[in-house]
């Protein structure tokens, strides 16, 4: 069997080949097709999560290799998800994947977020969902303008009050436009998060949690901040979690001084999902656990 043989021994070759040739897709298809096709295997393969896939695979002699079609948009992109089975030392059938690193994970998830573009209007809306290990939980919905103020929608009732700053970046509280005028070097972002004493503050892992889950941030600065957590020793990837709503996501966590902290991230399109905090110092270890249901922009309150 020739090389070219070997490398369309797969179902759906014939397919692939009749298809032609096709316009190559957009940067945008492609890092959206990968983070979807990683996602997919990760959940097939027992909530491990798997290396980024190479676009052509030799096939080595005595291995059989299964293609699966997992989305239309990982054909588009001209991706082919090949999982290994073989036989193992002993002369069991074996199918292995490869564990990513945590880096590799956030930096290919900035990629996805840096061409995800995000609307504005005079308003940033969000639905929170705030529970903790008591059992309380409740739902209400934020609203916050760029002129620096802060409303509350929740059991029918609507709260105003001015906001001197909502997002913590290293001592400094920021508001909407201070959000337009951070850097989106992930070293120059990760540097101004450490520059505040955790224990007093925030880590940088509940910073950047706080302002991906909450604010309108850019498309680059999102980016910039998943690339800035990559930098960030003691990050660690878990694997596939479900949130508070059941929505499936891959879970990052952070051990700092004062508690553990986890983020859930939606591989798919770099949303954050939830976080989770369980308070370390002291007994009890509460656990307070914010989840977001929706965010976007909105012309007005109510």
């Amino acid at each position: 069997m020739t090389e070219r043989q070997e490398l369309l021994d797969f179902p759906g070759a014939e397919a692939l080949q009749a298809a032609g040739h096709v316009e190559p897709p957009s940067a945008q298809a492609i890092a959206r097709a990968m983070v979807a096709v990683r996602a997919a295997v990760q959940d097939e393969a027992g909530n491990a999560a798997v290396t980024p896939f190479r676009r052509r695979i030799r096939v080595l002699s005595g291995r059989r290799i299964t293609a699966t079609v997992l989305a239309a948009a990982a054909v588009a992109a001209g991706v082919v998800v090949y999982t290994y089975t073989g036989a193992g030392s002993t002369g069991a059938t074996q199918r292995t994947t490869t564990a990513i690193t945590t880096a590799t994970f956030l930096n290919d998830t900035a990629e996805v977020v840096a061409t995800t573009p995000i609307s504005y209007g005079p308003y940033w809306r969000m639905r929170l969902k705030a529970s903790d290990s008591n059992g309380t939980s409740r739902t209400f919905t934020e609203y916050i303008s760029r002129s620096g103020h802060y409303s509350v929608v929740a059991n029918g009732r609507t709260y105003h009050k001015p906001l001197a700053g909502t997002w913590q970046l290293g001592p400094k509280q920021l508001d909407w436009n201070d959000l337009d005028r951070l850097p989106t070097d992930p070293a120059a972002l990760l540097s101004l998060m450490n520059s505040s004493k955790e224990y007093a503050g925030q880590s940088a892992f509940v910073q950047a949690g706080s302002i991906l889950g909450s604010s309108p941030a850019s498309p680059h600065l999102r980016a910039a901040l998943y690339k800035a957590l990559a930098r960030m020793q003691g990050v660690k990837l878990v694997g596939t979690v479900k949130d508070g709503t059941g929505r499936s996501g891959t879970e990052l966590v952070f051990n700092g001084v004062a508690s553990q902290d986890r983020m859930v991230v939606d591989p798919r399109t770099g949303v954050l999902l939830e976080t989770v905090s369980v308070q370390t110092k002291g007994s009890l270890h509460p656990v307070n656990r914010l989840t977001y249901l929706s965010l976007g922009p909105a012309t007005k309150i109510g």
